[in-house]
């Protein structure tokens, strides 16, 4: 019955026309003043370990000065069986091996807040094997300067501005046995979330200037909620692609049913958007083609 049923998928994928669609990233309004925080892109096998740079870059000027601190949440996708999970959560230093500092941040405290959870703590992102806490799908970070605080004195203490043009630091992720498609991996920001839906735990991206002055902005226009707010920040996501992996999966569960494949074809026709199945989107474009829904379908037929 399972078969006849994807077998009547395939049948509709012959009279379906799919239209590409492309979106674009909005352009910063204020070109003087706009930092720009991105998240790399990755690709590997089931079961690999893959690295992702988070890169900074400052606004060429502006009012409010050069940005000195940084704090964010990147958002991982949720599914039966978690996509992506930190590499590495060996302890080095107050970090997990998995994320490494480049070497632009020599003079700057990384901080990954939830990395580890403690008798008070009921999540984190490193749960002690066999407690039965799941790992975070969210990593919550902080940047700022300088490192090692100075001792109070009668000198002023200079806050140095973040590095510009650089990889700050890497994180290391390990894809789950069961993955496939797309991993999307997405800097939390108010412009593209809502504060009163984002995840619990999770902190929207948020900015403070040599002057101690503080701004939340995001990539669209406006860019932030506040109309009078002179920093500006452009947020580029980034996404992991499993090479030969479950396509089509859409809970990243490693199993492919009918509904799944239906909302892959929604997704090609333009009735929904790719967030609705990522994992249909075996090449990281961002769409669902028709080959991607016969692969799919053939996962359906024949397993992952």
């Amino acid at each position: 019955m399972r078969g006849q049923s994807v077998l009547g998928v395939v049948a509709l994928l012959s009279v379906v026309a799919v239209a590409p669609s492309q979106s674009a990233q909005p352009a910063c309004p204020n070109p003087a003043n706009c930092a720009q925080v991105s998240l790399g892109n990755a690709s590997g096998d089931r079961g690999a370990t893959v690295s992702v740079p988070f890169g900074f870059t400052q606004g060429p000027s502006g009012p409010i000065g050069e940005i000195a601190a940084i704090a964010f949440s990147i958002s991982l996708p949720a599914g039966s069986t978690a996509p992506l999970t930190l590499a590495d959560c060996t302890p080095n230093g107050d970090l997990p091996a998995a994320i490494q500092p480049d070497q632009a941040l020599a003079n700057f405290k990384l901080v990954v807040e939830n990395a580890y959870c403690s008798p008070t703590r009921t999540h984190c992102l490193c749960p002690e094997a066999g407690s039965g806490t799941p790992a975070d799908n969210f990593i919550n970070v902080v940047i700022y300067g300088p490192n090692p605080l100075p001792t109070p004195g009668p000198a002023p203490v200079i806050i140095p501005a973040l590095p510009s043009g650089a990889s700050l630091f890497t994180i290391n992720f390990k894809i789950s046995s069961l993955a496939g498609g797309a991993i999307p991996l997405h800097v939390l920001n108010q412009v593209s979330d809502n504060p009163g839906t984002k995840p619990p735990f999770t902190a929207l991206l948020s900015v403070g200037d040599v002057n101690a002055v503080d701004q939340t902005c995001g990539a669209a226009t406006p860019p932030c909620s506040d109309p009078s707010a002179a920093s500006q920040v452009v947020v580029t996501d980034g996404r992991v692609v499993v090479t030969n992996g479950c396509t089509g999966s859409c809970d990243y569960s490693g199993a492919v049913t009918v509904d799944k494949i239906l909302t892959m074809v929604n997704i090609a026709l333009g009735n929904q958007v790719v967030s609705a199945c990522w994992a249909g989107d075996a090449t990281g474009d961002g769409l669902i083609t028709v080959d991607e829904i016969l692969a799919a379908v053939n996962n359906a037929l024949n397993g992952c």
